[in-house]
């Protein structure tokens, strides 16, 4: 029992011996503070930060001095991982609005480097960020952001670290608040979604006969000459396609689709010993039926759920289907109708084909 105060006097003493000559010990790592950068509201949030670094890279080299005076660098980090710690301050310091649309932030670099000079130390903060949405089909670059920030300090103390990583940090969250609301008028990549919109060509030329309701073909449109080994007794060739604007307003991409329902007169032609109103209805109805696909191609493109990422391709995708169904529907006219022969099924044509089309202009698709 005598022994033990002895034991403990010993550790005490070793315990003070450390303590004095602490300055071997490293300072302790750095205590990035939170710190709120913005507090108004935005219809954005930072949802993910990405540690894109080199994870080779030493986050800080600092200068510190040691118990017998002699100058060292280390290597630091900050508390709970520099990984760690700057995602929460990314994600923390602007307004979380969750109903809003995320933002990704890559850190591509954030480091700290530091030189010494005799009893001072020059430090710099190195920052560069990449600021993204996350698509469905991968990642949407929006900007990138650099900058660096230098101090000078005095070797023994570190109390300048911090605020100057806290401030290259905040920059560049200010940056991005800034940047989303400059540019959320005019960036097509901030597009908020896409409205679209139709109407129908009917500026008529002179070999071109653009689709009105009015507008009844004539044997007149039927311009060009029959060729001698006609197998037909008359041929039109109408067809479809569209215009498309584009605009960028108030956050949303407009879609303006002019539609064009048309033949060519100086493709279609008709012998005149067949030139009477019943063989001329059955050209109607060929061409009645181009103007019966592009209103069930506008009707289908309103159906779908575009948006500013996918519009093109599903437009053009649903026009090339249609463009198809167009033609295979010619066919089965001419089959059933033998060319218009069998007045029987012309008439069941023309009603199925009147039938639709009122319906579309009830519907206002027309």
């Amino acid at each position: 029992m005598k022994n033990r105060p002895v034991f403990s006097v010993i550790l005490l003493l070793v315990s003070i011996f450390f303590t004095s000559t602490g300055g071997f010990a490293q300072p302790e790592p750095i205590r990035l503070k939170t710190e709120k950068v913005q507090n108004a509201e935005w219809d954005y949030y930072i949802g993910k930060v990405i540690d894109a670094r080199d994870p080779e890279q030493v986050f800080a080299n600092l200068w510190y001095k040691d118990g017998s005076g002699k100058l060292k660098s280390y290597s630091s980090d900050i508390i709970g991982g520099s990984k760690n710690a700057i995602s929460n301050f990314m994600i923390d310091g602007l307004p979380r609005n969750t109903g809003g649309r995320q933002l990704i932030i890559r850190i591509l670099e954030c480091r700290i480097r530091e030189s010494n000079e005799n009893t001072h130390v020059s430090g710099l903060v190195s920052l560069k960020v990449q600021f993204e949405f996350e698509k469905d089909w991968g990642i949407q670059p929006l900007t990138t952001y650099s900058t660096s920030l230098k101090y000078n300090r005095s070797v023994q103390s570190s109390e300048y670290i911090e605020p100057a990583l806290r401030k290259v940090l905040a920059n560049s969250l200010k940056y991005i608040y800034d940047w989303v609301k400059k540019e959320s008028a005019t960036n097509v990549l901030l597009a908020k979604g896409l409205k679209l919109s139709f109407s129908n060509f009917e500026e008529q030329d002179m070999d071109t006969v653009y689709y009105q309701r009015a507008r009844l073909l004539s044997f007149d449109d039927f311009q060009a000459r029959p060729p001698a080994n006609a197998r037909f007794q008359a041929a039109i060739f109408p067809s479809f396609g569209y215009d498309m604007q584009r605009e960028y307003k108030e956050g949303f991409i407009l879609i303006h689709i002019n539609l064009k329902v048309y033949m060519m007169k100086s493709a279609s032609w008709a012998l005149a010993m067949i030139k009477s109103t019943y063989s001329l209805n059955h050209e109607q109805r060929h061409f009645d039926l181009v103007k019966v696909i592009a209103e069930r191609f506008k009707t289908k493109l309103l159906s779908e759920k575009l948006n500013p990422d996918n519009y093109e391709g599903i437009i053009n995708f649903e026009y090339l289907e249609f463009y198809r169904e167009m033609n295979r529907l010619q066919e089965r006219y001419d089959q059933e109708t033998n060319h218009g022969t069998n007045r029987a099924k012309q008439e069941e044509w023309n009603r199925k084909i009147d039938a639709e089309l009122n319906a579309q202009l009830i519907a206002g698709t027309d």
